[in-house]
């Protein structure tokens, strides 16, 4: 393993969090959860959007029938396990529970039992879970329903199967999935019990076999061969263990629930996991257990996240928070990954779910997968960045447009309009960024045709008049809801009906399609083709310059289509034009009349997402006086700093220098809101923050949420990293006044790549006495020794050496 990605787990450790990912469709991070203390997994857990859980928890009982109570003394987390350190001081005996998401969708907790004392202690353990009848799933009219179960007493393993289904029949079943409940030793007995409901919670007193075993000492081997349909209760399943811990000694077991869409797919996963034996491996807080020969089942998450982040470029930087966040988000980018190879769904391609939670967020959605291109990208493999793009195209609608969502549902012969909605995304500049890193000429021919047809739809229903501008059909479809733009168009925007809008964002982002489609029809052969869309794209840069731009105020606007008047609205998406090359030197007035003032944008946590000045403007997300909890009439939101970044820095790189030291105070002040109260050990990736206190929306639980994209800004604008066409790289960083930075591991072009910065003598000086000092809290610099000034290397020879961070281009 690469030493510093390893370092990278230790790196991002922390006391605060749970969330376990990297696995194939499976995320354990409830965003509420109520039951962290308890042993095991109580708290549900995600398949693909869909609840699963309670999954289990472990009782222990000491041989006088008393449960084990052990105090919590200490939690630790880091992207591949958590740690709970617990102490039962009248039994002189520790636990530590760690636990995993394996790779193989198989949640894992392995207990150390300690034992102090100086004679053995045999206990009995029972691992078990509650399962609902029936009860509600993800939004909507759906239900969850328990289909069924099958003990395997010969290797100790109980499987539940759940369905869920509309409430209306003819739709049929949307999804089927099964758990394997299991452990790494046989279960000596077994029972699965049918009780009336009662509060479905993880205490030992509550369960059936509380007595069970106080009479027997065994679960009695015993289960329903069938339930009748009308139960409404819940079913208990339970597997007996016994343990003994010898004097002074340690024991290890570990209890494992795989999840799939089958029974079959969930028992592999469970023989997987328990085959899967691998040396322990330290972690920067949880020492390995003793003796050293014994075998930790979590191991592989931990290998796992390690060859992720082995396969993405490492950067280090004199800037504590930008180096951290860097790491953050790439965690966040593989916590929602998902990859999952089933013929029946949507999902053909991996790709980045737009967030954590139950619902909406756990789908592929097409306003976040724009920016997971951005960023994934960089990754050395461009599966999912190419992914992000292709699953759309194979589930593009018969008009043209891409659903919003690619639902997690079997399609069969299912109409998939109902429920998908729309959104806009930039998919035009999104390909060419992922071509320049990766350059792929079979991926682009299959993406050419059915772009010409996401284009087509657009010119025919977005824009009938044929004005070069397009519409924005209803206050949903653009991912920024609730704001006042489209109240100027209909006063009654915010319930959610049709409206016409031209939208800024709209048509910047149909501006960027057009012009990435004359590149594409040149580099596939159709001169013709591209000179269509070019002259696409010459009417839309017109129709924007002359129409949206007010040259009296100095700010894009959208416009009222029944008019072509500008809308009074001011929103950053006035600046979104500098993003694309729309804007030139006379524009320039947007940033300094607007974008750096106090009374509109320039907020302490920039930029909110409607002017101060605006009369619907509220930093704390109301809307006629109800706080909502998707609102853009005021939050400071990650995706439109995310714009607001690369406008910004587009302008200070290619038409005004002087706007980039307000660049880099903008990219500093945006990164560090991002980390609680300014804690640098606690960095955070929510929806939105307020743009007076910093303060995050804690009520709405959306924590790693991938809609924005900072990987890429970090790459390009603090390293300065800006691939072109033709294999020509920009290096061309933004006066970040960094002592030292190191970018390493860059794949571009099927080249790897390394830029270094080291300011001084001095610099060198204090990295390498940082080295040899070694602390798990700082990531150190993998090229101590690098000379002063900047330094690029390709294929691991020196191309480049300067004094200063001053443009340069190279060629590959």
């Amino acid at each position: 393993m690469n030493e510093q990605a390893e370092a990278v787990l230790g790196y991002l450790s922390r006391r605060d969090k749970w969330f376990l990912g990297g696995g194939k469709a499976v995320i354990w991070a409830p965003e509420f959860p109520l039951w962290l203390d308890k042993p095991g997994f109580w708290d549900h857990a995600c398949y693909l959007d869909y609840r699963v859980g309670p999954l289990f928890t472990l009782s222990i009982v000491d041989q006088r029938g008393r449960e084990v109570n052990p105090r919590l003394l200490e939690r630790s987390w880091q992207p591949d396990h958590s740690t709970q350190l617990s102490r039962d001081k009248s039994r002189d005996l520790t636990i530590t529970e760690r636990r995993a998401l394996l790779p193989w969708d198989v949640l894992a907790s392995t207990f150390e039992f300690a034992n102090s004392l100086q004679q053995d202690q045999t206990f009995d353990l029972v691992l078990w879970t509650a399962q609902e009848r029936e009860g509600g799933t993800r939004q909507g009219s759906s239900v969850s329903e328990l289909e069924g179960f099958r003990v395997r007493p010969h290797d100790g393993v109980i499987i539940s199967r759940r369905r869920v289904r509309e409430t209306t029949a003819e739709e049929g079943v949307l999804m089927r999935f099964a758990v394997a409940l299991g452990a790494s030793r046989k279960a000596t007995s077994y029972s699965v019990k049918l009780s009336d409901r009662q509060p479905n919670q993880p205490h030992w007193r509550f369960s059936p076999f509380y007595e069970k075993l106080a009479q027997h000492g065994t679960l009695g081997n015993e289960a329903p061969e069938t339930t009748s349909p009308a139960f409404e209760g819940l079913t208990y399943f339970g597997l007996h263990y016994k343990i003994t811990v010898p004097a002074n000694g340690r024991v290890l077991f570990t209890a494992f629930a795989s999840i799939a869409s089958s029974e079959e797919e969930a028992l592999v996963g469970l023989a997987t996991a328990r085959k899967e034996e691998q040396p322990v491996q330290p972690s920067a807080q949880t020492p390995p257990p003793k003796p050293a020969k014994e075998r930790r089942p979590t191991w592989p998450a931990r290998k796992q996240w390690v060859e992720f982040f082995e396969g993405v470029p490492s950067f280090t930087c004199s800037d504590p928070f930008l180096q951290k966040y860097y790491w953050y988000r790439w965690y966040g980018l593989r916590l929602n990954t998902v990859e999952l190879k089933d013929e029946r769904l949507g999902l053909h391609y991996p790709c980045v779910f737009e967030g954590v939670n139950l619902g909406w967020f756990r789908q592929h959605i097409s306003y976040s997968a724009q920016c997971h291109m951005f960023e994934t990208r960089w990754m050395h493999h461009p599966a999912v960045a190419q992914g992000s793009l292709l699953n759309f195209i194979e589930n593009q609608q018969a008009n043209g447009d891409f659903p919003g969502a690619i639902k997690n549902i079997y399609q069969g012969d299912r109409t998939l309009n109902v429920g998908v909605a729309f959104y806009h995304a930039n998919w035009g500049q999104a390909l060419r960024e992922v071509h320049r890193v990766h350059p792929d000429r079979a991926f682009l021919a299959k993406i050419y045709e059915p772009l010409v047809l996401y284009l087509l739809y657009f010119d025919r229903e977005r824009d009938p008049d044929q004005t070069g501008l397009y519409d924005v059909l209803n206050h949903w479809e653009t991912g920024q809801e609730f704001m006042s733009r489209y109240l100027a168009v209909d006063p009654q925007a915010a319930q959610g009906g049709p409206l016409r809008l031209k939208g800024l964002d709209a048509t910047t982002y149909i501006y960027q399609l057009q012009e990435a489609l004359a590149w594409l029809g040149e580099q596939l052969g159709k001169p013709d083709e591209a000179g269509r869309w070019s002259a696409m794209a010459a009417k839309t840069r017109q129709a924007v310059l002359s129409l949206m731009w007010d040259s009296q105020q100095e700010y894009f606007f959208d416009l009222n289509p029944a008019t072509m008047s500008r809308i009074a609205a001011k929103t950053p998406l006035g600046l979104y034009p500098f993003m694309t090359g729309l804007a030139g030197t006379a524009h320039l007035g947007a940033f300094y009349k607007h974008l750096f003032n106090e009374k509109e944008f320039w907020t302490p946590f920039p930029v909110p997402t409607t002017s101060l000045d605006d009369s619907t403007f509220s930093a704390d997300g109301e809307w006629e006086g109800q706080r909502l909890v998707c609102p853009w009439n005021g939050r400071t939101w990650l995706m439109t700093n995310s714009h607001v970044a690369e406008a910004l820095c587009q302008a200070a790189l290619n038409l005004d220098p002087s706007l980039k030291p307000r660049a880099v105070e903008f990219m500093n002040r945006f990164i560090r809101m991002l980390f609680l109260e300014g804690d640098l050990e606690r960095p955070s990736s929510y929806e939105y923050y307020n743009p007076f206190t910093g303060q995050a929306p804690y009520f709405r639980g959306t924590e790693d949420y991938m809609h924005s994209w900072i990987v890429d800004l970090i790459i390009k604008y603090v390293a300065g990293v800006q691939p072109g066409d033709d294999g020509q790289i920009l290096i061309r960083p933004l006066p970040f006044k960094l002592d030292y930075f190191t970018l390493d591991r860059l794949k571009i072009a099927g080249h790897t790549l390394r830029v270094t910065w080291r300011k001084d003598e001095q610099t060198l000086t204090e990295l390498r006495q940082a080295t040899r000092r070694r602390s798990h809290s700082k990531l150190l610099d993998p090229e101590p020794d690098a000379p002063i000034g900047l330094t690029v290397y390709v294929d691991e020879e020196r191309v480049l050496h300067q004094s200063n961070l001053e443009a340069v281009v190279i060629k590959l």
